[in-house]
C-alpha cells in the first residue's frame, strides 16, 4: 500500500516523532506499505489544503497525526477532494475526544497492526455553514478553551493546560449566557442557555460520556444544552456529568436530530467551537448530519 502521513508537529505530546519513526519502520519492514509520504504542517489549513489536493486512488491511506483540530482539517480536506481515501488517526493533540472514543491504537505495533488489517468503518460527519466537522460543534461555557490556550501550554501542559485556563474562566463564563432559538424539524423553542454542543460521538472535552446515546454511525447527533443556572449548581451537575446521569438534570436538556438551525436573539458575537477550531461564522448556525461521509481506518474487534 501507499500512505501519506500528514503531520502537525506543534500538537502536545513531545515523544511522537520517536513513535512516527517506529510506526513507519514496521510498515516497510513487514511490507506493508511499500511507499510512505510525509507532509508537515507550518500554519493553520495546511493539513487542510494537502487533503484536499489529493486524487482517487492517489493514495491507499491517508494518517492525521496531532490533535482534534489538525483531524478536522484532513477530514474536511478529504471530503473536499472526493478522493474517499480512508483516514487512519494518530492523536498527538491534548484532548483526542474523536480517536478516544473510537479506540483507535495509538502503540506503534497496534496501529501497524490495524493499518495491515485494513478495515474501514463508515463514519457519518456533520456540516455547519459549509464547514465538516467529525465530533463537535460548542458554544458557551467553557467551550471555546481549546483555542484559547496558547500552544506552547499545551504542549507543555497537556489536559493540565485545559483544566487550569477553565477554572480561571469559570466564574466570569456564568455572566455570559446566550439567548438562542432553535429550530429542530417542525419544532421552534427559545432558551436562555450557558453552553451547547452538538455532538457526532459520545466523548467531548475530554468527558467520555456527555453524549451517551451518540453515535458516529447512526445517521443523527446528539444536541446537549445547559440552560442558565445559579453557578452554586454547577459542581453538582458536573458531577452529574462524571457519573452519565445528566441528562436526567432539570438544566439540561439533550436529544437527537439531523438537522438544525440555531439563531441568536442578541447582538452579541459569541464564539463557535468546531472539532477545536473557532468557526469564523456568527450565528444563524446552519447543522446538518451526513450520513456515512467518510471511511475511518479502526482496529479489528
Amino acid at each position: 500500500m501507499k500512505g501519506l502521513f500528514i503531520i502537525n508537529p506543534s500538537s502536545g505530546r513531545q515523544n511522537f516523532q520517536d513513535k512516527l519513526k517506529e510506526i513507519a519502520g514496521i510498515l516497510i519492514m513487514e511490507k506493508t506499505c511499500r511507499v510512505i509520504d510525509v507532509f508537515y504542517t507550518e500554519k493553520k489549513d495546511d493539513a487542510l489544503n494537502k487533503a484536499a489536493s489529493l486524487k482517487k486512488e492517489e493514495y491507499d491511506f491517508v494518517v492525521a497525526v496531532g490533535g482534534d483540530g489538525t483531524l478536522n482539517e484532513v477530514i474536511n480536506g478529504v471530503i473536499l477532494s472526493h478522493s474517499n481515501i480512508p483516514v487512519a488517526v494518530i492523536s498527538a493533540g491534548t484532548v483526542n475526544d474523536f480517536a478516544n472514543y473510537l479506540k483507535l491504537p495509538q502503540n506503534p505495533k497496534e496501529f501497524c497492526q490495524m493499518i495491515k488489517d485494513f478495515k474501514l468503518k463508515m463514519v457519518d460527519v456533520g456540516r455547519v455553514n459549509g464547514k465538516y466537522f467529525i465530533n463537535v460543534v460548542a458554544a458557551g461555557m467553557l467551550s471555546d478553551i481549546g483555542f484559547k490556550v496558547p500552544k506552547d501550554k499545551k504542549a507543555a501542559m497537556g489536559k493540565i493546560a485545559y483544566y487550569a485556563e477553565g477554572a480561571i474562566d469559570l466564574p466570569k463564563q456564568f455572566g455570559q449566557t446566550m439567548n438562542l432559538r432553535f429550530m429542530v424539524d417542525e419544532e421552534i423553542f427559545e432558551e436562555e442557555v450557558l453552553l451547547f454542543m452538538v455532538a457526532n460521538s459520545q466523548s467531548v472535552g475530554g468527558f467520555k460520556e456527555i453524549a451517551p446515546l451518540a453515535s458516529t454511525s447512526d445517521g443523527k447527533f446528539d444536541v446537549l444544552i445547559i440552560k442558565k443556572m445559579d453557578i452554586l449548581q454547577v459542581m453538582p451537575l458536573l458531577v452529574s456529568i462524571l457519573q452519565g446521569n445528566h441528562v436526567n438534570h432539570p438544566s439540561v436538556e439533550y436529544f437527537q436530530a439531523n438537522s438544525m438551525r440555531i439563531e441568536s436573539l442578541d447582538e452579541e458575537i459569541f464564539d463557535v467551537d468546531y472539532d477545536g477550531e473557532q468557526l469564523m461564522d456568527d450565528f444563524p448556525l446552519e447543522i446538518e448530519l451526513i450520513p456515512a461521509a467518510i471511511q475511518i481506518i479502526v482496529p479489528m474487534e
